[in-house]
């Protein structure tokens, strides 16, 4: 597609020598000489940056533009109407920002722009090459990409694939220290896939983070972390901060292992979500089949569909698997179930901590539904591998509608659930057929501590 000479203009150097400024002895460019010289969406980001409506990509195309770093898919030939493909222009700016990579391992000196619009990519691969680096020397990592938007909502992905069950884009140990921001994807075809990541001991994956990114469509699952057969220590560690994750997952949005029969797959490790939205139709938010630590901090989780089924935390357990680290921390999250169907967590873990700080999931405490014999948001299977296991399961300050339910074959002799100084909004009592904890089989290792039961203090009880 043509542009006007106005959208496709690059950035205008400016000039490096003689001068007051820096103490490098170059010239830095003034407000006045910075927006004369970026035109197009270079004159939209500098406007942004120094004065104008913030925005996450601005500041880093601004103070890039003027050394010639930053590639604007627009003056590639993309189409921000959104009306025709802009597959082409996408991996013409891509392949500028690699310079040369992933094939010779060079390491980029310049960052994606994506001026505000509406981008249609048809074909998987557009944002990233995904060819798999089998190389045996490290520098074949490609390390560091910045990928910037102008906002979610404002610089919009759509993905729409002639062809089913397609990857949006992959990372086959080729990528590190990547920094996607400001963007909204949004997904056409419910059998996609936004990323797979496949990382290796060799090389590996570590560092992805989104910031001010925007999930939307259908979706088969958002990021599915896999790795090579037979093989452990499989880092691909990634933050989310202030992102949106809505639409709905046939699967989940985030997948750890890829493979749940590989039993050396054990340590995908490291995971933050700060201050996210988490507001999605129905599916799962995260499925771990594989252990690792997570972090959950601040935002709001929604399932927004009262008649579909979802789980916020769904976490398996392989008994064929080795064994590996598990760890799940939420703290100040304000969780919404808004039908019996919805859960917070359903976990199958043997062993691990699983810590809910100052959390609230009392929104539809109200209706009819949320008493403890029909809504059951919390679910804890400690006969899922070993009959007489479960993790560390911790309650603080929290307020809980329903009930929990237990199932343990045998008497526990690993795993407790303590609540302490929680607020039951639904539950006659502690523990029994009435109680808010309920169990199948025995009764786990559990304890209670400075809880209230509706509005009247609950007895302490400690039962080993």
């Amino acid at each position: 597609m043509s542009t006007d000479s106005t959208q496709g203009a690059q950035p205008t150097p400016s000039a490096q020598t003689g001068g007051p400024g820096g103490g490098d002895g170059t010239r830095r460019p003034g407000r006045r000489t910075l927006l004369a010289g970026l035109t197009g969406a270079g004159a939209l980001a500098g406007g942004l940056a120094l004065g104008g409506r913030s925005a996450v990509a601005a500041p880093v195309a601004v103070a890039a533009a003027t050394g010639g770093y930053v590639v604007d898919v627009v003056a590639k030939g993309a189409d921000p109407t959104g009306v025709t493909p802009s597959d082409t222009a996408f991996r013409d700016a891509v392949a500028e920002v690699l310079g040369g990579a992933p094939e010779t391992g060079v390491t980029p000196k310049k960052v994606l722009v994506i001026p505000p619009g509406t981008y249609l990519l048809t074909q998987p691969d557009s944002l990233l090459p995904g060819t798999q680096n089998t190389d045996t020397h490290t520098q074949s990592v490609i390390d560091g990409i910045s990928i910037s938007g102008f906002g979610k909502r404002v610089s919009r992905i759509v993905y729409a694939p002639t062809v089913r069950d397609t990857v949006f884009w992959r990372n086959m140990d080729r990528y590190k220290n990547i920094r996607i921001s400001g963007l909204t994807f949004e997904s056409r075809d419910a059998t996609a896939t936004f990323n797979y990541s496949y990382s290796s001991r060799a090389f590996g994956v570590q560092d992805t983070w989104y910031t001010d990114v925007d999930w939307r469509g259908t979706w088969k699952a958002g990021i599915v972390l896999d790795g090579p057969t037979a093989t452990s220590n499989l880092n691909s560690e990634m933050g989310w901060d202030h992102c949106q994750i809505s639409g709905s997952y046939a699967d989940a949005f985030l997948v750890m292992g890829g493979k749940p029969g590989e039993k050396q797959q054990d340590q995908f490790l490291n995971y933050w979500f700060r201050e996210c939205k988490v507001e999605f139709q129905s599916g799962v938010f995260v499925r771990n089949e594989r252990g690792g630590s997570m972090n959950f901090i601040g935002g709001s989780y929604i399932l927004t569909d009262p008649e579909s089924t979802g789980t916020f935390f769904k976490l398996g357990a392989n008994p064929q698997r080795n064994d590996s680290l598990m760890r799940l921390y939420a703290q100040g999250i304000r969780f919404e179930v808004r039908g019996a169907g919805h859960k917070v967590i359903d976990s199958a873990w043997y062993k691990g901590t699983i810590t809910f700080v100052s959390c609230d999931d009392t929104a539809n405490a109200y209706q009819s539904w949320a008493s403890g014999d029909t809504a059951v948001p919390h679910v804890y299977r400690f006969d899922a591998v070993n009959p007489s296991r479960g993790p560390m399961i911790r309650y603080q300050d929290c307020a809980l509608l329903g009930a929990h339910q237990v199932t343990a074959a045998t008497a526990t002799t690993a795993g407790k659930l303590l609540y302490d100084g929680c607020r039951f909004a639904n539950a006659s009592g502690g523990t029994g057929a009435t109680g808010f904890l309920r169990w199948t089989g025995t009764a786990p290792w559990y304890e209670f501590r400075d809880c209230l039961v509706k509005s009247d203090r609950l007895p302490d009880a400690r039962v080993s």
